[in-house]
């Protein structure tokens, strides 16, 4: 492994954290975008209740905007990390 400098380290740290921000904020855009589709799911014309393949789609929409969270979640405690890294 080769020897980098304090300097050094620190950069490569705000580097990772910059573009571990940046995977943070399209992530949640994709999980504003799943929770906004699994809300419009409605039942169709004439019927009172969503059909199981609706229902299916919403209860996977939801898991997956769950799953997105805890990601987003790590993601946040990384760049938390990362920022106590570069303070000292």
């Amino acid at each position: 492994m080769a020897n980098y400098t304090t300097t050094q380290l620190k950069k490569r740290a705000r580097t990772l954290k910059d573009k571990l921000e940046a995977l943070r904020e399209e992530l949640e855009e994709l999980k504003s975008d799943i929770e906004e589709e699994s809300s419009e799911i409605e039942p169709y014309e004439g019927k009172e209740d969503l059909t199981p393949q609706q229902e299916a789609r919403q209860e996977w929409l939801d898991n997956s905007s769950d799953t997105l969270e805890t990601v987003i979640s790590s993601l946040e405690d990384s760049e938390s990390d990362l920022e106590s890294i570069l303070e000292d």
